[in-house]
């Protein structure tokens, strides 16, 4: 005997099936809002660590190319930092660069290391992630309804969101520049405080000067990220090169006036005072110690004190008095050059003038002396190697 199946029963086991596929299918479809939100969280993140990263290097890279120039025209650029460029030279760069990867600088950009070659970006991305309203605290809500702190998701709708965030830190890596000097022709006297003339500057095995190639240069120049600042503070200021004792002070009193180049431009010359005279030294490590070939002569001195200030002179006294213009007696400022004794070649010597109404100036003399104060007297001229 056959029997009937109960449509009643039937029905509601079709009934309960089909509540438990949907229930299954909202149960997906939430998972997979879930998945969704947490992925474009993640792509946020990413995006905020790409610009992030951009934004750290691209903070850098006006310093790069500050410190390629000089070396392109024959300043070495070693100790030479972040004080070169306008205040906002790195900020500005690092918009730039987070503008560029659909991203925002949080903040200010930090820099670190006695010369500001380390630099840390906070970055956040552009757009965000826009919360629910279930998400929103009391004072989210207060906010969406009186349109404060809104931001734009990708599909341009504003409210209260979330954004990816990021940090990076970025270091420039300078090259070890030297000068290659000519020898004295034979037979020719060798004066006392000029060194032969530079030849050329060359920098990690690249000539940078004279007719140095730009680009082959600046790939010694290098930007890379790293994980960490540098533990040494950045000051805004030259400082003493290795074996000088560490960053030095703003330089004390000078006239009316002086600008804020010539005042580095004296700070790095008073930070030299006491250290001993080298023949032919560089001026890069200057030593009270001893005399070695990284002190300073006269002409590497005031040379190497421009070079605080960002400007590129040439590196011998001869040179140098052929640079920037003339200027006339009474009319010489903080800053400017003295010379003394003609020579064959031209002037012998040259000093750094640091207040014209007491005749003060520092130099280095000669050897067996230290870089000192000396009242100039009996001097030949004055140069101004900048424009002012």
């Amino acid at each position: 005997m056959t029997r009937p199946v109960p449509r009643g029963d039937a029905g509601d086991a079709g009934a309960a099936t089909s509540v438990l596929i949907i229930g299954m299918a909202l149960c997906l479809l939430a998972a997979v809002l879930v998945v969704s939100r947490v992925a474009q969280a993640g792509d946020m993140r990413t995006r905020a660590q790409r610009g992030a990263d951009a934004a750290a290097l691209g903070a850098l890279e006006p310093l790069r190319l500050r410190l390629v120039e000089m070396a392109l025209a024959g300043t070495p650029p070693a100790g030479l930092g972040a004080w070169l460029l306008a205040d906002d030279a790195p900020q500005g760069a690092a918009e730039r660069y987070a503008r560029g990867n659909g991203t925002r600088v949080d903040g200010t950009v930090h820099l670190t290391g006695l010369d500001g070659t380390y630099a840390k970006v906070w970055a956040g991305t552009a757009d965000c992630q826009l919360k629910k309203e279930n998400e929103l605290t009391e004072q989210e809500k207060d906010d969406l309804r009186h349109g404060r702190r809104l931001c734009t998701d990708g599909s341009g709708e504003k409210g209260i969101g979330r954004v990816g965030t990021a940090v990076a830190v970025a270091r420039l890596t300078v090259p070890d520049c030297a000068y290659r000097f000519s020898p004295v022709p034979p037979g020719e006297p060798v004066p006392e405080q000029q060194p032969a003339p530079p030849s050329r500057l060359v920098c990690g095995g690249v000539v940078a000067w004279p007719g140095g190639d730009a680009a082959a240069l600046g790939k010694k120049f290098t930007l890379r990220l790293v994980d960490k600042e540098s533990s040494v503070p950045y000051n805004g200021f030259p400082y003493l090169e290795a074996g000088t004792g560490g960053a030095f002070p703003p330089p004390g009193p000078l006239p009316a006036g002086t600008p804020e180049m010539i005042r580095r431009a004296i700070a790095f010359a008073q930070a030299q005072l006491g250290t001993w005279y080298q023949w032919g030294g560089t001026c890069t490590a200057p030593s009270r110690v001893a005399a070695t070939m990284g002190n300073c002569d006269c002409s590497s001195l005031v040379q190497m004190a421009y070079r605080a200030a960002g400007i590129s002179i040439p590196r011998v006294t001869y040179d140098q008095w052929r640079f920037g213009r003339g200027i006339a007696p009474g009319q010489e400022k903080a800053g400017d050059l003295v010379f003394f004794r003609m020579g064959p070649r031209g002037p012998e010597h040259v000093g750094l003038i640091v207040d014209p109404a007491t005749r003060t100036m520092i130099e280095a003399p000669r050897t067996g002396t230290t870089v000192r104060y000396s009242t100039y007297s009996g001097y030949i001229g004055f140069r101004r190697p900048y424009a002012g």
